[in-house]
């Protein structure tokens, strides 16, 4: 009984480790809250808060990687304070919002491989929901609206980016809310 309770729970903890990335494809860039890429929406912040912002390549289809090149924008209720990258020789040749970043040595790649952090801070005093999004970079090496990553031998390629149902924000709503409607503003919503 004992060896059985030990399987269920160990399948159970490697199951919750598979299935902690949001993200179902492959070779996908995104905005979360967290290093595992599993939380992209923050309900409650306060005014001058910092937030770091991490920027995660999600199921990767190749082992190592040598930069990446991507764009940011965001709101003016956040400032940005800075950029810190994951990989200790990253050397960053973008500004303004971009990030054009080539490695001294490789980044090793796992499901959730953490690329670099923005240091945020959240300083509007009537906490209006905001956004951050990515995109490629300007100039892009390939297409300008998506990021990219290198590869091994300098092969350059696009990455798809992380949807949310609620975009990466910040004091906004988290979750659907379960709204009585007539039938009338159900259907002009398919209009």
């Amino acid at each position: 009984m004992n060896k059985v309770l030990l399987f269920l729970i160990s399948a159970l903890l490697l199951a919750g480790v598979a299935l902690a990335v949001i993200d179902e494809d492959d070779n996908v860039i995104g905005l979360y809250f967290d290093t595992d890429a599993d939380s992209d929406c923050l309900e409650a912040v306060s005014t001058n808060s910092q937030v770091p912002c991490y920027i995660v390549l999600t199921r990767p289809t190749f082992s190592d990687l040598y930069g990446f090149e991507l764009g940011f924008q965001y709101g003016s209720e956040l400032i940005h304070l800075g950029t810190t990258f994951a990989n200790s020789q990253a050397l960053n040749l973008g500004a303004d919002g971009n990030l054009v970043v080539g490695f001294g040595s490789p980044t090793y790649t796992s499901d959730a491989t953490l690329l670099a952090t923005l240091n945020m801070m959240y300083i509007d005093i009537s906490n209006t929901p905001t956004t951050l999004t990515l995109s490629g970079s300007d100039p892009s090496s390939l297409d300008p609206a998506y990021p990219s990553v290198l590869l091994a031998g300098g092969e350059i390629i696009s990455t798809g980016l992380h949807e949310s149902a609620f975009g990466f924000q910040m004091n906004g709503s988290c979750s659907f809310e379960n709204n009585p409607a007539a039938w009338g503003e159900v259907k002009s919503v398919y209009r």
